[in-house]
């Protein structure tokens, strides 16, 4: 496992709040997990994600480091300032 440090853009897997893999950005670190801002996530996922208020903590082993490519973009919600200030 790469070492995921604070800033870094990482892929999630889905956990108990979403159903769907989604990318964010790492805010915070703790031993196991760390605190993220949700940056794209599925649109079926909508919902959930706004319930979460973008952001999650995730245990580590369930990220890698990652972004998402051009494709996935057009595919993925991106999450907009105007969202976080919600």
């Amino acid at each position: 496992m790469a070492k995921i440090a604070v800033g870094d853009r990482v892929k999630c897997q889905k956990n108990g709040n979403t159903d769907y893999d989604f990318y964010a950005k790492v805010e915070k670190i703790y031993e196991n997990s760390a605190y993220v801002t949700i940056t794209h996530y599925d649109v079926r996922d909508d919902i959930n994600v706004a319930e979460l208020q973008y952001r999650a903590v995730i245990a580590l082993k369930k990220m890698t480091l990652a972004q998402p490519s051009d494709s996935e973009k057009t595919q993925l919600q991106a999450v907009s300032a105007a969202m976080l200030a919600e």
